[in-house]
């Protein structure tokens, strides 16, 4: 029997190692992190560096590595992936490189790296690094200096915007930068460029500094500078004024707004109206109704009618009422999607009317909005549609099933799973397990896994439905295919504990590190972490000295989890040290811990990084803990929203858009509701639209 299992175990092991085989590259396309998921973002083995390449990265780790960048060529240059995987530990030589090799090329990537170190010890010579020749070396300068952001460099960037041989290109980066400084000295010249009529090329670019530093201005000065931008002859800054008066919600933009619902650009008139919903004042009642004759798109006229129903709800409705009685099929058609978008019960007699209309699609997108209303005594309007034998056109009974469904709740669930389950199109009846697993309903649990197993639908759909499903062949089949190379079920499989999930992890650890496929690597540490496999503590301990940051942290990680205490400096060293781009990585491998006494070891160290002057430690370990424990946390965040530093407002804000659970718009919903700081509501507001799906023109 032992031998039996040792034989399925290398059977498993087999199907999985070949796709582990595959390139680097190719396995990082599965990275949740963003910009770290390209090819840039994995050290290269020691072995395939070049004799050269690698005596300068040992130079640049050594204490004394200052100089180690200043005589180098390219051909002696590390790539970029294994200087960052140095950390902070590089930046006096990317320093020394950017003041001293003559390279401009190089000193252009030195300049970059520095930006994504965020190390603040690298400002003299960034900023020295103004005053290049090369336009690219002052251009890499003035980008790394956006991202460590310091009233400092205020006074050399102004030097430089003034310089006449500057490249208009570099005066924009410089608009932009000196946006986040956070200074009023900055803020005077952004206001001067905005309004700067001789030269109009930079105002789009001191506009979006400006918003950047809104926090340092007067409520009436912002909405001025707003106004502004709304009336000017710009196209692009006119949009860029939408999209402020969408957040500020100030009354005093509605006039500005109004014209623009005329443009001949869509996309702006769209804009427009989508900023005057959002403003929610009366005032633009009228100017809006008298907008919808003219209309001629579907778009611009769905828009109008939203703004229209935040605004006055009765001049809604009396629009309605004479969009879906309009000649034209296509208005009739947008005005039921709009009646079932807006959810309200008062739209149920114009819907029941357009039941009856001569053209299916009308008919079908009446049948649809009723599914979203709630209104549960629409349900007898559409039982007839469900008939074949009564109603021929099959994408009217599907829509009708489905928003009968809607309509209760999940009650009609045995109409969905016998009118459209039963289905020989594929892809009918996909939709219809989608709907049902949705309810939980345990009959299309065969269905949910092979969809996933063949990616015909995203996780993120059916994971709540697998976790909560009783079918026993589920646990197995997701283990199955994540030994086959779904590395994005490491968390699924984590959580459902398969039998010999655990061995099998460490198995496929020692496989990966054996191939060199340190991505795989990770989710493997991962995944016995997740399943308290003391069987992977022998084979990941080793990798507390290994040079790659990544793997070490993984590895760190799942032996803290498991109470090898010695993990703990590892994993703290690490996270003052890792770049600060890469710092999410770090949030989201220590938001896995699940165990409550690493969490309270942890915790002190956590709290003094939160409270520390380094802004981006300072917000990763805050979004650790939001991953932790949301209510206690968050609080941490209103204090970022509300800071005086736009690069802070702008990492909380960054951090708080990558964590989509239902405690944390919850959180924000609260916040919101006892919130008194106008900024602070602004943001919130913002991403709680985000949340909803409501942050654009329609």
């Amino acid at each position: 029997m032992i031998r039996k299992s040792k034989l399925i175990l290398v059977a498993l092991l087999g199907l999985g190692l070949a796709p582990a085989a595959l390139s680097m590259k190719n396995a990082l396309a599965d990275s949740p992190d963003g910009e770290e998921g390209d090819e840039s973002t994995e050290v290269t083995p020691t072995e395939a560096l070049s004799k050269k390449k690698k005596a300068t990265l040992a130079a640049m780790s050594a204490g004394e590595g200052e100089t180690a960048l200043i005589n180098v060529t390219a051909r002696e240059m590390p790539a970029s992936p294994d200087i960052l995987n140095l950390g902070k530990r590089a930046t006096k030589p990317l320093a020394r490189c950017v003041a001293d090799n003559v390279d401009d090329h190089l000193r252009y990537t030195c300049a970059s790296i520095l930006g994504r170190l965020g190390d603040r010890s690298a400002l003299p010579a960034l900023q020295g690094a103004l005053e290049a020749w090369d336009p690219s070396v002052r251009r890499a300068a003035v980008d790394a200096l956006r991202r460590i952001p310091d009233v400092s460099s205020v006074e050399p960037l102004i030097k430089l915007l003034a310089r006449e041989d500057e490249l208009p290109d570099n005066r924009m980066a410089v608009l932009e930068t000196l946006g986040v400084l956070s200074d009023q000295r900055a803020v005077k010249v952004l206001r001067a460029r905005l309004r700067d009529e001789k030269d109009p090329t930079f105002r789009s670019s001191a506009f979006s500094g400006l918003w950047k530093s809104r926090h340092l201005m007067a409520r009436t000065t912002l909405v001025g500078d707003v106004k502004y931008a709304l009336e000017s002859d710009d196209a692009g800054l006119i949009v860029q004024g939408t999209f402020a008066a969408a957040e500020l919600r100030a009354p005093e933009l509605v006039a500005p707004l109004i014209p623009l619902m005329q443009n001949l650009d869509s996309h702006l008139r769209n804009r427009a109206v989508y900023a005057l919903g959002r403003i929610g004042d009366k005032a633009a009642t009228n100017a809006l109704l008298e907008q919808v004759p003219k209309v001629r798109e579907a778009r611009m006229l769905n828009n109008i009618a939203f703004a229209l129903e935040r605004l006055d709800a009765k001049a809604f409705y009396t629009t309605a009422q004479a969009l879906i009685e309009h000649k034209q099929a296509a208005i009739r058609m947008n005005a039921a999607f709009v009646l079932g978008d807006v959810r309200r019960p008062e739209g149920l007699p114009m819907l029941k009317k357009a039941l009856d209309d001569k053209n299916d699609y009308v008919r079908v997108s009446a049948v649809a909005a009723l599914g979203k209303l709630d209104a549960p005594e629409a349900m007898p309007l559409l039982e007839r549609f469900t008939d074949e034998k009564i109603e021929k056109n099959e994408t009217l009974r599907e829509t009708a099933i489905y928003s009968l469904f809607a309509l209760s709740d999940g009650a009609k669930k045995d109409l969905v799973f016998d009118k459209l389950y039963s289905s020989k199109n594929p892809n009918v009846k996909l939709k219809a397990a989608l709907a049902l697993a949705k309810i939980d309903d345990p009959r299309v649990t065969d269905d949910i896994v092979s969809c996933v197993e063949t990616r015909r639908c995203a996780l993120s759909e059916v994971d709540d439905y697998l976790l909560a499903s009783k079918g026993a062949q589920v646990p197995g089949r997701m283990l199955l295919s994540w030994v086959k190379g779904r590395s994005d079920l490491t968390d699924l499989v984590g959580a459902l504990k398969p039998a010999g999930a655990g061995p099998l992890s460490v198995s496929d650890i020692s496989a990966s590190l054996a191939m060199g496929d340190f991505y795989r690597a990770g989710w493997s540490i991962d995944l016995a972490g997740d399943l308290g496999e003391k069987g992977a503590i022998a084979v990941t301990k080793p990798l507390l000295t290994t040079e790659s940051t990544r793997l070490r942290l993984h590895a760190a990680i799942m032996l803290a989890r498991e109470g090898v205490t010695e993990a703990d400096a590892v994993i703290f060293k690490d996270f003052d040290n890792v770049p600060e781009d890469r710092l999410p990585i770090v949030v989201r491998l220590l938001g896995r811990i699940q165990e409550p006494v690493v969490r309270a070891r942890f915790l002190p160290e956590l709290q003094k990084r939160e409270t520390g002057a380094d802004i981006g430690l300072a917000l990763a370990a805050a979004a650790v803990r939001l991953r932790w424990d949301p209510e206690s946390s968050f609080f941490r965040f209103l204090d970022a929203l509300a800071s005086g530093k736009a690069s802070e407002r702008e990492l909380a804000v960054k951090y708080l858009m990558r964590d989509h659970r239902a405690t944390v718009t919850y959180e924000m919903r609260r916040a919101l509701a006892r919130e008194e700081r106008p900024v602070v509501r602004d943001l919130l507001r913002k991403l709680l639209d985000q949340r909803s799906g409501y942050d654009d023109e329609g």
